[in-house]
């Protein structure tokens, strides 16, 4: 085992340091409502603790709409059940890990809870019994294995194994996405849970291991299997922690002064990326609002919706919603995520033209297939906008990225999806009688709202995706047509955007009334994340305006996290701090659990595990907060201080090739780069007079509070002044004009000197 570890060891991030308290979310009592126990997983499998199913990526059952994903009775839910004195539940962030220790009259025991992060079939459960007297014995700690009913999304059968407490089962899934779709078949094997546990007179501790490992294929199942055997608990558990440990390094967020601030951003991230793998993948299928841990039939005569937490389906929310902060510090999981939408581009393309249009449409939930699964028939007919909100994350992806990141995607099938879109908005668009063009029968964010005619949303989102293509040829990132690029920009610089000239706001559609209540943001969109030009008072009047209409309990799906970024724009640090503390509503329980609505709303906290609500306050934080605006050739950024806070950084923040820190205490910004992909490149702060400053690797570099803008540049590009401040081109020769005037004006002086003296 030594030899796996030294093999091992060179791909395993090492640790991260500083203060861990805030990873630890404690408590002396379990979630009373179980539907708040946090999720463990790694983005291939996931399960919540003490629950009765195991998920596993893409394995969905269940006819079209019906379509959800399937359940594996769990092998990994084993509790200890012998009465004790004492208990504690521990949610430990940093190593991924769930804790339960209890005190029992004559022992200890610590059980430990885990999704491995590098073997990522494995779901691994320690129990560790500790005598706490040499005198004392440990006998019949009770154990509580909850498998649940038989799952009926399965037809599972059990096969011997010639190893010790080794079980197997395998079997397909009852009815696939389609006709056509495949049957995939899960591989399971466990170590058997006994009714208890004891220690022999003479051992004073002993770690009793559990293994699950789960797999489509059944060699990689065994293999997982095998392997975790051979290891010891210490080996299983280092080689996890340590993963974790290296996302971590590879990206935070880290607050002075609010420890419950700081524990409810890590649990948002932690509740992420525990259903997110952490090698970039082109198998992934994509993440849910309820993430990978739920998503499985719970009202069985129910298809799909909030109550079956949305039947683990990908929606916009994954593009729009969670994307995007996940993007700033984990390129390669936002690359993941842009994989699962490229996966079923085929498959899309003939939706689009079964509809009697061009390109490809994305369907309002996505499973397995890439055909429509939503159970809802206004969202599947009228909410349209999805495939725009894939063009955006497209945009926003490339727009962060280095050039050889950005090829990677374009060579892969991006520039294919960036034009596929294009084509679809292109085709959907219709030429009105004024001469402009329209797109009618939709429905926007704002679901209380379908068959609708231009929702301004809508319609600006696709002038981004139809503007995208010609945006690849300028930053000559792609050869494309040039007529079908023009064709394009026809419809895109033509298409109706709705404006109240009088009331100096956009309405939501055609014939939308003031009078009427929304569901959730939509018109405030369009200041971000779509970055409309607009006059401030026009931004100003859209919060305003959309605030006051819309429902302050509908889900939370970025609604008071758009609103938080809008009012910081406007310089109203209370009215976002308001609008900031409307999410934490939303957080339930011990272990920061998001849910769609707040637990004590009339309909219940709805989707649980709510992870776009952690992805929508990440966004507060790191495009509101932090002032971040990814624009075409640079990034702008203009940092807030988080009330509460007496400092705050963005650490390890990724921008085109560069690896880079954002600090803020007091009035000062500091900006401190550590990595770069490209020796022959360097990051700059262009300040507000026009300057790019070149940043130096592990040189911090601060400035006083104000907005700045962050460009790559060419270092033959730049030259250093004696003062650090860069001159290229045009201020080459600003400079050289100004120390010949300054030596003129010396010159002067002296001469009026002499002759006055």
């Amino acid at each position: 085992m030594a030899l796996v570890l030294i093999a091992l060891i060179a791909i395993v991030p090492c640790m991260c340091s500083g203060d861990t308290t805030s990873f630890i979310l404690d408590s002396k009592r379990f979630p009373d409502d179980d539907r708040f126990a946090p999720p463990i997983g790694n983005g291939y499998l996931a399960t919540n603790v003490f629950s009765d199913a195991i998920y596993v990526d893409g394995v969905f059952n269940g006819y079209r709409e019906d379509s959800h994903r399937a359940r594996i009775p769990s092998t990994a839910s084993i509790r200890v059940t012998s009465g004790a004195i004492s208990e504690v539940y521990r949610l430990d962030m940093r190593n991924g890990v769930f804790i339960h220790k209890a005190n029992l009259s004559n022992c200890e025991v610590e059980a430990q809870y885990f999704a491995h992060r590098l073997f990522p079939n494995l779901l691994i459960v320690l129990i560790k019994l500790m005598k706490t007297s040499s005198s004392h014995t440990c006998l019949n700690v009770h154990l509580h294995l909850n498998t649940g009913k038989s799952s009926p999304d399965f037809g599972l059968e059990q096969k011997m194994v010639n190893i010790n407490n080794t079980r197997y089962q395998y079997g397909p899934i009852v009815q696939p996405e389609t006709n056509s779709s495949a049957l995939p078949t899960i591989h399971h094997y466990w170590t058997h849970a006994p009714k208890s546990l004891s220690l022999t007179a003479s051992e004073k501790s002993h770690t009793f291991k559990f293994i699950t490992s789960i797999h489509t294929n059944k060699t990689r199942a065994s293999n997982g299997y095998s392997t975790a055997l051979a290891m010891s608990a210490d080996e299983l558990y280092w080689l996890h922690s340590k993963m974790w440990q290296g996302l971590w390094k590879n990206g935070k967020i880290e607050t002075v002064g609010d420890t419950d601030l700081q524990q409810t951003i890590n649990a948002c991230f932690f509740h992420i990326l525990s259903s997110l793998p952490s090698k970039r993948t082109d198998s992934f299928h994509g993440l849910s609002p309820g993430g990978l841990s739920r998503g499985g039939k719970l009202l069985a005569n129910v298809s799909g919706g909030p109550h079956n937490d949305y039947a683990g389906h990908v929606f916009w929310d994954m593009d729009t919603w969670i994307m995007p902060p996940i993007m700033m510090f984990y390129p390669d999981m936002a690359r993941t995520m842009i994989g699962s939408r490229l996966r079923v581009l085929p498959a899309v393309k003939v939706r689009a033209k079964a509809s009697g249009y061009e390109g490809a449409q994305f369907p309002w939930e996505q499973a397995f297939t890439g055909y429509e699964t939503c159970p809802w028939k206004p969202a599947s007919d009228y909410q349209i906008h999805v495939t725009a909100d894939v063009g955006l994350s497209l945009r926003h992806y490339l727009a962060a990225s280095s050039t050889t990141r950005a090829a990677e995607l374009l060579d892969n099938g991006g520039t294919d999806l960036v034009l596929e879109i294009a084509r679809f908005w292109k085709s959907r668009a219709v030429k009105s009688t004024e001469g402009d063009y329209v797109i009618t029968g939709v429905m926007g964010p704002d679901e209380y709202h379908f068959n609708i005619n231009n929702s301004v949303f809508t319609n600006y989102n696709a002038k981004l995706s139809m503007e995208l293509p010609d945006l690849l040829m300028k930053k000559n990132l792609a050869s494309l047509d040039k007529i079908e690029l023009d064709g394009f920009l026809e419809v895109s610089n033509k298409i109706r955007i709705l404006y109240d000239q009088q009331h100096d706001f956009h309405p939501q559609f055609d014939g939308f009334s003031l009078k009427e209540k929304i569901k959730q943001s939509d018109v405030v969109l369009l200041g971000f994340p779509l970055q409309m030009p607009m006059s401030t008072a026009t931004r100003r009047n859209d919060l305003e305006i959309y605030e006051n209409v819309t429902d302050r309990y509908g889900p939370d799906t970025g609604t008071w996290s758009m609103h938080t970024v809008g009012w910081l724009e406007l310089g109203e640090p209370q009215r976002a701090h308001q609008n900031f503390r409307m999410m934490f509503r939303n957080i339930n329980g011990p272990f920061k659990v998001f849910s769609e609505k707040p637990a004590n709303s009339t309909e219940g906290p709805r989707c649980v595990n709510f992870i776009t609500g952690a992805g929508g306050l990440l966004q507060a934080v790191v495009f509101g907060y932090g002032g971040l605006r990814l624009i075409d050739d640079h990034l702008e950024v203009s940092m807030s201080g988080i009330p509460g806070t007496s400092a705050w950084a963005m650490n390890d923040l990724k921008y085109r090739g560069f690896t880079f820190d954002l600090r803020l205490a007091d009035t000062v910004v500091s900006v401190n780069v550590s990595e770069s992909e490209d020796a022959n490149k360097t990051l700059t702060m262009v300040l507000q007079d026009g300057y790019p400053y070149p940043l130096q690797i592990g040189r911090a570099r601060e400035t006083p509070n104000k907005a700045f803008r962050l460009r790559v540049m060419n270092m033959s590009d730049v030259r250093v002044h004696s003062g650090g401040q860069s001159v290229t081109g045009d201020f080459l020769r600003k400079w050289i004009l100004l120390v010949v005037l300054m030596i003129t004006n010396l010159l002067c002086s002296a001469v009026v000197h002499n002759v006055l003296y």
